[in-house]
């Protein structure tokens, strides 16, 4: 058996609603998804009966990365998830997502299906509205509830955000080369240090790059488990 890897089920929520072709989007996701992240990719993404996205990746820090990007990608589209992410094992890299097996594959499964879907209690704290995506992680080896507390924080606080947080946020995230007067005079601030900061303040950007640390600390350390008992 192969070492521990990270498998992601995605299942359209209200897919029968939806007027749009989405399942021309989610396999234009799919390619994106395979060309940016193929490196890390131990079977690439596809569309499995018109609605599920699914792939698995290598390090279970790398995915929840992915599964963050696969949000963003299609809440842009108005395309929200049922996103199961199972921690665990595959059983051959020589397979699709038609024909995987193995623990990592059975939990994402059982996330999605079994405690999003059928609104499980133990689901249920991080359960939101149809407009948004919903991630569960899910291992029957080890505890997965404080990542899931972990990751449900993060989307709440980042959920709250004004149109002029997300911006300075996004500013700071993809300059981190510049101060925040440069930020704050670029983006026409007439007091811009004091203004970038504040903005960061009541967005909890340090909060939620903590949170997103930790959540990637756990994961890495979680992977590191999963190898010593597979090894």
């Amino acid at each position: 058996m192969s070492n521990s890897c990270i498998c992601i089920a995605c299942d359209v929520k209200s897919s029968r609603k939806i007027d749009k072709d989405f399942v021309s989007i989610l396999i234009q996701c799919a390619k994106d998804m395979n060309t940016d992240y193929q490196s890390d990719l131990l079977i690439p993404f596809d569309v499995r009966n018109g609605d599920e996205l699914i792939g698995v990746v290598r390090d279970f820090s790398k995915g929840y990365a992915i599964t963050r990007r696969l949000k963003d990608v299609l809440a842009e589209k108005e395309i929200f998830l049922y996103i199961g992410v199972g921690l665990g094992q595959l059983e051959s890299t020589n397979a699709t997502i038609h024909t995987m097996n193995g623990s990592a594959v059975i939990n994402a499964l059982e996330a999605r299906d079994r405690f999003l879907k059928k609104n499980h209690t133990e689901a249920r704290a991080w359960l939101v509205d149809e407009k948004r995506s919903n991630t569960f992680f899910y291992s029957k080896e080890y505890p997965y509830q404080a990542l899931n507390a972990l990751n449900y924080s993060i989307e709440d606080k980042i959920q709250h955000r004004s149109g002029k947080q997300q911006e300075v946020v996004r500013m700071v995230n993809e300059q981190p080369n510049l101060t925040y007067e440069q930020i704050g005079i670029k983006m026409g601030y007439k007091s811009p240090k004091s203004t970038v900061s504040y903005l960061l303040r009541r967005a909890d950007h340090h909060t939620v790059q903590a949170l997103n640390d930790s959540l990637i600390e756990l994961l890495e350390e979680l992977q590191n488990w999963f190898n010593k008992e597979g090894s």
